[in-house]
């Protein structure tokens, strides 16, 4: 997890006590999350899952109807993931004594810790999600979530924001910066000064742009 002192108790997978069934259901669905990645929905197979789980074919079929199940099971694992994260950083008390720059700074890394980290999940989660479109409404009821925590978080120190309108300001530079980290972490738009620039990098050139557009430090 990232060194910020802000976002220390936030996890991307949290260590938990698991019934036997539960640990076998979670071989099953990490097996199928490396052999998306590597083959594609349609090439992976259950027998293969099982293969790669350690198990039987019979004992996928005891936890899963069938493949779309165990795909949608990983597609559910990953936005709980999001949501109880989106929960914990949308906490006040979490944040209690940070600037607006701390906020924007912790959001930048702890959205490309999560590039970094769970690069694999969310990899095997665009393949199941090409597959079964349906399903990208929730991907964007979390991000608008987590957006709106955000913002209010911005706003909550608005004392901070030189701009005339620190609403607005606050709402563009969120945005601008939730663009930026996806073109980051999409290999496909093929952004080159976005891709290959060093964390560090991108997080004090982003907090640069921040600063200026919100104009913090100025009086209102």
């Amino acid at each position: 997890m990232t060194e910020d002192r802000w976002l220390s108790d936030l996890h991307w997978r949290r260590e938990s006590q698991q019934t036997r069934s539960e640990k076998t259901q979670t071989a099953l669905i990490d097996a199928a999350e490396a052999l998306i990645v590597e083959k594609g929905t349609d090439a992976t197979s259950i027998a293969d899952i099982a293969k790669r789980a350690g198990c039987s074919v019979g004992t996928v079929y005891h936890h899963f109807k069938d493949k779309k199940a165990l795909f949608f099971a990983l597609f559910h694992r990953m936005t709980q993931t999001f949501a109880d994260l989106n929960r914990q950083a949308a906490d006040p008390a979490l944040w209690k004594g940070a600037s607006v720059r701390d906020l924007l700074g912790g959001y930048i890394d702890f959205m490309q810790h999560v590039r970094d980290e769970a690069a694999p999940t969310k990899a095997a989660v665009a393949l199941v999600l090409a597959d079964n479109p349906e399903l990208r409404e929730h991907i964007a009821e979390l991000q608008r979530e987590g957006r709106k925590a955000l913002l209010e978080l911005v706003l909550a120190r608005s004392g901070e924001i030189g701009h005339p309108d620190p609403e607005w300001a606050a709402a563009f530079v969120i945005d601008q910066l939730g663009a930026m980290l996806h073109a980051r972490s999409d290999a496909n738009q093929r952004i080159a000064s976005i891709l290959t620039i060093e964390n560090e990098t991108f997080k004090r050139e982003m907090l640069k742009f921040a600063e200026t557009v919100l104009g913090l430090g100025q009086s209102n």
